[in-house]
């Protein structure tokens, strides 16, 4: 039991010696088999532990990937888990897409293998318009180059005509899709030289401005309505302006309304470029 305690979940494949006492401890209650061959304890099948049972069934070429694998860094859930393996068949609370994914794209989280988060991020781009890149890229558990690196590896697969122009604007460094939004708002402007997310020192201070134009001491906020709420906030946005207006840089802000007119945002910028 302390080896169940320790993974969630046990194939019996995986340790013959212990096959007789996993299902004498089934007969007795003690553990319940949700799959072939799978055992974990009774009375503890939460979502987790589904995962855990999926993973070690499907092992050692299986791996939760997609919406689940980005539900267990997302921290959100959703039915049934999706499976990538190269043979397996779909069945009951198994979503199983035939793809062997390469083991560079592959890691154990929480007794759970499973996809890294720029693979998941980069698969959903298919689906939600890089929402979850942007959400990885944020919390930084993938990089611009894991994502490349992801879109890539997924090259000819379904979906990937779709993914492709979305990862190409998610690796500029977007945070949030609201910033991705207003990347792509630039870039059909044709507005370019300039950066996402780099951080510079302005007076001793670390700050990483929304976009940052190279050639010119330009900048452009996006104000969020919950990353930008509260007083204390509102004073920090201020004094971080105040920093780098005092460095001789010009910033200009914009609110979620304003993606919705994208006229007015290219309009203000190329005004503002012309005059810095």
């Amino acid at each position: 039991m302390a080896l169940l305690a320790e993974r969630g979940a046990i194939r019996a494949a995986e340790f013959p010696r212990l096959a007789s006492a996993l299902v004498r401890l089934k007969r007795s209650g003690a553990l319940s088999s949700p799959l072939p061959g799978v055992f974990v304890a009774a009375g503890e099948f939460s979502g987790l532990t589904w995962m855990r049972a999926v993973s070690a069934w499907s092992a050692p070429h299986g791996a939760i990937h997609a919406g689940s694998a980005a539900s267990i860094w997302l921290g959100t859930s959703g039915p049934g888990v999706e499976l990538a393996h190269p043979s397996l068949r779909s069945r009951s609370g198994v979503e199983v897409c035939r793809r062997l994914v390469p083991p560079e794209f592959i890691t154990i989280t929480s007794g759970i293998r499973m996809v890294t988060p720029g693979y998941a991020a980069v698969e959903l781009a298919a689906v939600d318009e890089g929402r979850a890149c942007c959400e990885a890229l944020r919390r930084g558990l993938a990089t611009p180059d894991d994502l490349d690196a992801a879109s890539a590896s997924l090259r000819g697969s379904p979906g990937q005509s779709v993914r492709t122009p979305v990862v190409a604007a998610a690796v500029v460094n977007p945070w949030s899709f609201a910033e991705l939004r207003l990347h792509r708002i630039l870039a059909s402007a044709g507005i370019s030289d300039w950066v996402a997310n780099r951080q510079i020192r302005v007076g001793g201070h670390a700050i990483v401005p929304d976009v940052r134009f190279r050639s010119v001491r330009l900048i452009l906020e996006f104000d969020g309505r919950s990353a930008h709420s509260g007083a204390a906030q509102f004073l920090a946005d201020r004094e971080r302006q105040n920093l780098l207006e005092a460095a001789g840089y010009r910033v200009l802000r914009f609110g979620w309304e304003h993606l919705d007119q994208p006229e007015y945002i290219v309009a203000v910028v190329r005004a503002a470029l012309r005059a810095t």
